[in-house]
């Protein structure tokens, strides 16, 4: 048996579509927590090391060196006196700590857009 489209189903359909839509970036975000911020050290003059500092601050002491192309976690920026500094982690060598973001360029940025 057909059934038939009325007025009311057709209310319906159209006030519950922008409810299903509203809540879709909810959907994605929950889905972008889980996946990790990759960023790839970038930006460095040739033979030179990336400093990972134990807070955000060009004096701050050094936890680790990272060399142009290492893979890190991103885990947020802040801007600090005009600059921004990243919290990062890095499996190799194991560090933690804090860079100037202009040292680094995100592999998966699409997540982060996602996000906000």
């Amino acid at each position: 048996m057909r059934r038939r489209v009325t007025l009311k189903t057709t209310l319906c359909a159209l006030i519950a579509a922008p409810l299903f839509l509203a809540a879709w970036p909810a959907v994605v975000t929950v889905h972008a927590e889980d996946t990790p911020f990759i960023s790839i050290v970038t930006g460095l003059a040739p033979d030179d090391l990336l400093n990972v500092r134990a807070k955000p601050s060009p004096v701050g002491k050094t936890e680790a060196r990272l060399a142009a192309g290492a893979s890190v976690r991103n885990l947020g920026c802040s801007d600090v006196d005009g600059h921004s500094w990243c919290k990062v982690e890095s499996d190799n060598p194991k560090a933690s700590g804090w860079t100037p973001a202009r040292y680094l360029n995100p592999v998966n940025p699409a997540v982060v857009s996602s996000t906000d």
